[in-house]
This record gives C-alpha cells, structure tokens and sequence, in this order.
C-alpha cells in the first residue's frame, strides 16, 4: 500500500493519502476535510471543519493492522455518524490487495462489508422496515432505514462528503451472519448507489489481542464524575464512552450524556416505578462471562384496559464489551440474545429460526414507563415499539418494530435461583407467580417418562398375551345342543307372561388339565329372555362350583329404523378348576313373551385365555399416565390463556 503526501491548502500541514482508494482525508493538524479533485492528489479542496471525534470505547484505532479471509489490511479512516440517537463507529480499511471496506461496531457488535455488485436494488422509498429483497444471490431482509449525520471523522474516507451533510441507508441481513448496507448517499429520492455486503464477525476474528486497545469498564467508571444539574448530586458513569442516557440517582432525573463531560437535563421528575430485584452495579456471571447491571427499565402493555408491566435489566459484558439483557415478569426470568434477522423466516403463525418452530404468542405495542441508571441509546420515557412474540419453550423469539428499524432477539427462560446464583444475592428473588409464555412444561418430563414405560408395560402384556394364548389349551370338552319343551298352559295364562321352568339335564365329560373352563350358552331368543341355572361337579375329588347364565335378546321396527338389544350368546368363566371327572346339571327357565326359546347350545372348554384380563390390566397401567397428561393440558391451558390465541 504505497502512500501519498500533499500539503493541506488550509494550514499548509502535511496531509497523507495511503490508501489509492480514499477520496477525502482529514488534516490532523487543523480538522480540515479535504478532498481531491480528479484522480491526482495534486488538486485538492477544503469540504470543511470536521467536529471532534468522540471516545465510543472502541478497542480500534487508526493504524490497527488486522486479517480477515486471508488478507491482510490496515484500518486508515473513520467516520462518525449519528441518526439522532447516538453516534456509531465505521472504519475504512485498506487491503494489502489494493481492495477496500468497512468495519463498522454497534454495541459490542462488530461487521464487516465490501462493496458488492447488484441489479434491482429497491429504492429508499421502497425498502421499509421488515420488506425483503434479492440481493448478490441473497434473500436480504431490511432492518434499518434511516438518514444519518456525518459528524466527525479523521484519516482517510472513500468518499468526499462535507462535515455535517446527511447520508441515507438501509441496514440489511441475510442467512447465516450475512449483514450489509444499501447506501443511498444525499437524496431519499435516489437508487442505492452501492450494496455493501459482508458478515457480523468477533474482534479476535479480525485482530490479534495485542494490538487492541483496553477499553475496560472499570476503569472509565473510576475516572469519570459529573454533577446532576437538577439536584447537584454526584452522577459516576460506568462505560462515559458509550453512555447516552443516565438517571440520577438522588432525584431520578432523566439526563443527556452524549455531549462530553456535561450533563443535560431531560426530565426532572420521572414516573416512579418499582425498585430494581438486583440493584445497579451488580456483577453477574452468565455463559462463562462477567456481566455489569447498568440499566434498569419498566415496559408495559395494555390490553383492554389493563396495564401489564415487566422489568428489563441491562448487562454489560466487563471483558468484550456489548450487551445483553434480562427480563423479569411476575416471578419468571429470561436471558435475552440477539438474533441475525436473515435467519428468521416467516412471522405469522409461525417463525423458524435455524429449523426450529416458533409459534406465535402474543403482538402488542410495548412503551416505557420507568427508567434508571445508564444506557447506550438515547431512551425516553413514552418509547413505543410494537413486539410480537413467538415461544418454543423454553424459548421465545421476539420481535420489535418501528417506523426506523426492526430487531429480532432469542430469550430462554431461567428459574429464580439461577438469577441469585448468578449475581450472589442474599435475599432470595420473589416466586414465580402463574405461567410464563415460554416457561418449560414442569409436567413435561414425567409425561414423556411415563409414556415410555407405559408403551413398555404395554409391550410386556402383549408379548404376555401372546404367550398365555398360545400355551391355553382352549379345549372343547363338552358340546351340546338341547331342545326345550314348555308345558302345556291353559287359556287363562296364555293371555299373560309367565315363567317357564324345562326340565333339569345332566352332562359329563373328563378334563385332563389344572384351570378355568368358559361355559358358553346360545339361544334362538327373540323378544324375551333364557336362563340357565348349573350345578358342576367334579366326581373325582367331590367339588360342586354353581354358575348362571342368562341370555337375552330384544328387537323392533320404530320411526322407519329397527332396532336390537341384547345377545343370544353368553359366557361365564370359572377358575381354579382341577383335572378330573365332571358332570354339569343345566336348568332352563325363561320368558313365554315373544317368540320363547326352543333350544340352547352349551358349549364348555377347558383352560382358556381370557384376553379381557389383558385389557384390564392395561388400562390400569395407562391411568397414571392419562392423569399427567390431563396436567400437561392444564398448564398448557393456563399457558395460552394471557395469549392471542386463547
């Protein structure tokens, strides 16, 4: 990378273009923008005065050489620009390869993007928030839409903007890490002059750790004091170079910190809300790393009529920087991470983020009702964004939307004593109260297990099953068809139903093994009913076991459908019976209504399986785990019942 000097034609200081690449470079000496004219350094023009850079925190600077895809660069350039909420970092970076881009951080966040080729950009006017484009072969979301200020600068810069000019842009992200620029330059009105695309990578992709600087929390926070305009009270700021909002904490006065070593103040009475569960400075541990309690906000909707308020914590990670936040809702505690927009698909019913389903929870419009202590964006108390929420417990996927800009993020939800580990509180955190929307199933885990075991024992009864079928005997040892004859009746009775009582008959037959018998009776009943009485003797040892069997059976023709009830066949079983000689005495009686009985089949078989038993036995087996599954139901009830689909 060869290096070019000239003088600046402001103060006559010497002004360097390392890069063939950059346009404008900014004079160390007296601010002055300048640029080139043509393609030679040796016409040059003053833009401007640049405003002083401010101290963002970053561990970059000017002349910090690093890697990336195997090529070897050198940060030459940065520009600082503010959309109103905060100025933000970009950083021009030359290439070895004669190849250039930018780095740009964002809260601890870091990406890299080149200019990249592309037909049929949408226009400023067409890329809203959340709308979708091909992009280089891309699907690309749009995240962000803004007009932001050139504020400050100093080294070199591709481009040749004046000090204070507006540039308009579309932030956008793609599958997998993807994320990139349109630029829109001055106009609006205009097509993207350029798509910008790269990924969102970690500093120690891009840097050796040796040539960072340190930007430690601690000891900014050590060195920065300011007096609150309203009270007069000490305020200290844990991170002065990222702070844009901070709360007093003797008054709770809303004050600007984004303009140096002096506070503004914004609001001099705020809405009280409820004390912070952790106080502000806690230290935490989280993931393997340390986090630092710097914020503490108060969010609500309302939903017809009824406010429902939750709390949100905001972490500062004390070794890389960036942040994080924790969530607090009636008891219930969720960690919340960002979330690449490109690797969310769909948003109505359902959202898929890397293959797994989300259902949709819940869409509200969410404000700010209290703050206090320190922040990195520019919040005020009445801040809206519309949410929707998504929930895979013990996961839930949200969404925020305005008018500017869209974030998605990922929560996972953590019990009470995680949180009191985490910090090392002493006073126990308050109980969960209710169901949270992504709160893990606690009946869950014993369903699953006990549908397993329940499938277990149940495939345990059928191979039983099978085997007791297959070692019963099931032999017939009697089979007998008897007639029946009614005695004669006089005329008075054969105008009313009597009872009519056959005449006792006495079988036998042998049986050579130790068991039950199922004594089996058909008839040709119609209308009217049979019952055999039986006596069953075994004549070798002298045992007597009595049995009855009924049979009825019912039918009729009604409102153009017939009809039947009843059976003409039934079964009794007797058990604990022992080989030997029987004989079975059998006496019938039935009904002279409708069409009596004039016969009955009885049949007798010896050690039979009875496959009832099997099905009693697994329904008792499946009652426990019906009832964790009624309780499953129930909380998934209460669960979906604060939702939209209730």
């Amino acid at each position: 990378m060869s290096s070019r000097t000239t003088n600046c034609p402001n103060c006559g200081g010497q002004v360097e273009f390392k890069a063939g690449t950059s346009l404008l470079s900014v004079c160390p000496y007296c601010g002055s923008a300048v640029a080139r004219v043509g393609d030679d350094i040796t016409e040059l023009e003053v833009l401007g005065q640049v405003a002083p850079l401010a101290d963002l925190g970053s561990p970059l600077q000017v002349g910090t050489s690093g890697r990336y895809d195997k090529r070897d660069f050198t940060i030459v350039g940065r520009v600082q620009l503010d959309y109103g909420l905060g100025p933000w970092n970009e950083w021009y970076a030359a290439f070895d390869d004669g190849g250039w881009g930018w780095i740009a951080e964002a809260q601890g966040r870091v990406y890299v993007t080149f200019a990249t080729p592309a037909d049929d950009l949408p226009g400023y006017a067409e890329a809203r928030v959340g709308s979708r484009f091909h992009g280089a072969g891309v699907l690309l979301t749009v995240t962000e839409r803004r007009r932001a200020k050139f504020v400050a600068a100093e080294g070199e810069l591709p481009f040749a903007a004046a000090p204070g000019a507006y540039v308009y842009y579309c932030d956008v992200e793609g599958p997998d890490g993807i994320f990139g620029t349109l630029d829109y330059a001055s106009s609006s009105a205009a097509r993207p002059d350029t798509l910008f695309l790269g990924r969102q990578v970690d500093y120690e992709a891009l840097f050796d750790r040796s040539v960072l600087r340190s930007v430690a929390p601690a000891e900014a926070a050590a060195a920065v004091g300011m007096n609150c305009p309203n009270c007069g009270a000490g305020v200290q700021l844990r991170a002065p170079d990222e702070a844009q909002r901070v709360t007093c904490g003797n008054c709770d006065s809303l004050l600007d910190c984004s303009r140096g070593n002096e506070l503004f103040l914004l609001t001099g009475a705020r809405r009280g809300g409820p004390e912070p569960k952790i106080p502000l400075g806690a230290r935490g541990k989280f993931n393997q790393r340390t986090w630092t309690l710097f914020g503490h906000l108060v969010r609500s909707v309302t939903y017809e009529g009824v406010r429902y308020a939750w709390e949100e914590y905001l972490l500062r990670d004390e070794s890389r920087g960036g942040y994080r936040w924790l969530l607090y809702n009636d008891g219930h505690w969720t960690w919340i991470d960002p979330v690449h927009a490109g690797d969310v698909q769909g948003a109505g019913r359902v959202a898929i983020l890397q293959g797994q389903r989300f259902r949709h929870f819940q869409s509200s419009t969410a404000k700010v009702d209290d703050l206090r202590g320190e922040f990195y964006w520019k919040v005020s108390i009445g801040e809206q964004v519309g949410m929707m929420d998504f929930i895979r417990p013990p996961q839930v996927l949200s969404r925020e939307s305005s008018a500017d800009e869209v974030n998605w993020s990922v929560g996972t939800y953590l019990p009470p004593s995680e949180v009191e580990d985490a910090f090392g509180l002493k006073e126990p955190l308050p109980a969960p109260r209710g169901v949270a929307p992504h709160q893990p199933n606690p009946h869950g885990p014993n369903l699953n297990r006990m549908g397993r075991l329940g499938l277990m024992f149940t495939g345990i009864l059928v191979a039983l099953a099978v085997v007791m079928s297959a070692l019963s005997d099931d032999a017939v040892v009697l089979n007998e068809r008897i007639a029946l004859r009614a005695p004669p009746r006089s005329p008075a009775s054969k105008a009313r139903t009597t009872l009519v009582r056959g005449s006792p008959v006495k079988k036998t037959f042998e049986t050579d093994t130790r068991g039950n018998m199922a004594i089996t009776v058909t008839s040709d009943v119609r209308n009217a009913w049979l019952y055999v009485s039986g006596r069953l003797i075994n004549e070798t040892i002298g045992t007597t076991t009595e049995f009855g069997v009924q049979v009825t059976y019912h039918s009729g023709y009604a409102g153009g459908t017939s009809w039947a009830t009843g059976a003409r066949r039934r079964t009794v079983y007797l058990g604990g019976l022992s080989p030997g000689e029987y004989s079975v005495t059998l006496t019938p009686e039935w009904s002279s209504a409708g069409q009596g009985p004039t016969r009955f089949d009885v049949a007798i078989r010896s050690q039979v399986f009875i496959g009832s038993h099997i099905m009693v036995f697994a329904v008792l087996l499946w009652l426990l785990p019906i009832f964790q599954v009624l309780r499953y139901y129930g909380f998934e009830k209460q669960r979906w019942a604060e939702s939209d689909h209730a």
